[in-house]
């Protein structure tokens, strides 16, 4: 099984994984990103395929806020599939959803 974000070492400090899902071959991970009190919660997707985690796009719970995405993911045509799964998730966060 290759190395996730969250495996060992723990998560990093006021982050936390609250879930993932899989469209072969690629696995991603949804990260609550610790956000100062007082202002909207923010969320990552990371995404694994392979040759190591990394960062897909990151969010917020405002729908109509934009979402940034990174590199070779921006315009791709899984864009709106991982972003309905993320909110899913954040939704109904399951750390057992694998």
């Amino acid at each position: 099984m290759a190395d996730t974000t969250f495996e060992d070492p723990p998560e990093p400090q006021g982050e936390h994984c609250l879930g993932k899902f899989r469209r072969y071959p690629v696995e991603f991970f949804v990260i609550f990103m610790q956000t100062p009190p007082g202002t909207p919660a923010r969320y990552r997707v990371d995404c694994d395929d392979g040759v190591g985690p990394h960062e897909v796009c990151r969010f917020g719970d405002d729908p109509q806020a934009p979402v940034i995405w990174r590199g070779a993911w921006q315009g791709d045509e899984w864009c709106p599939w991982i972003l309905k799964n993320a909110r899913e998730l954040v939704a109904n966060p399951s750390r057992f959803d694998f």
